[in-house]
């Protein structure tokens, strides 16, 4: 057998040996996706689901698992921020669902966020990426706003803050000073900046 012959044959093997393995992946029982119970307003509680599990390109299961559960202070709205353990070596994408007081269950948009909060009338729910600021209303409407990047959020009425570190100055020296974009809700328009002193805790209040 011939070089060129060899080499199609070890190409047509391993493409077998993939697809057999995707092909036996397949012909396995999925796991069952994980169950969060919301309590909704009138009492009543729902079953949500997280979203199926895929199909690995290495054999097994690519499952969702709960990343985080965020109620608005109304109690009316909850967001469930469901993380997949991927292929990808780097990032393990989420996906949010928002439970509507009527028990709707609406998956959102564009929802592969590090974290959500919402703002005090619990009429917008915010996501943190890494550079990408998202507003959704509680109809699954959507709103975006680049910013360089995002360390901290919080909210007042009207007005989201973004915390962002200062790595250096002007001048290209070290620093620590923190700088705070205030956006308008639900527009996401500037606001106005300010800094703060000292990087702010987790969950700290510090828009103003």
């Amino acid at each position: 057998m011939n070089v060129l012959a060899l080499s199609t044959l070890g190409r047509l093997t391993a493409c077998a040996l993939i697809a057999g393995a995707a092909a036996l992946a397949q012909a396995q029982t999925p796991p069952t996706p994980p169950i969060t119970p919301v309590p909704l307003p009138d009492g009543r509680i729902i079953q949500v689901s997280a979203p199926p599990a895929q199909a690995h390109p290495d054999g097994g299961w690519m499952d969702w698992r709960l990343h985080f559960k965020r109620t608005s202070l109304d109690r009316r709205f909850t967001a469930l921020g469901f993380v997949q353990s991927s292929n990808n070596p780097k990032h393990d994408p989420v996906e949010v669902h928002l439970v509507k007081p009527s028990g709707q269950i609406i998956p959102l948009r564009n929802s592969d966020v590090v974290d959500v909060l919402w703002t005090i009338d619990g009429q917008y729910l915010i996501g943190q990426g890494s550079n990408t600021l998202r507003l959704w209303n509680t109809n699954g409407g959507l709103r975006v706003r680049q910013l360089p990047r995002m360390d901290r959020l919080d909210v007042i009425p009207n007005l989201v803050c973004v915390a962002v570190r200062d790595f250096t100055d002007s001048a290209g020296n070290e620093t620590d000073v923190w700088t705070v974009y205030r956006l308008h809700i639900p527009s996401l328009r500037p606001a106005g900046q300010f800094k703060l002193p000292e990087e702010p805790t987790e969950r700290q209040r510090f828009c103003r």
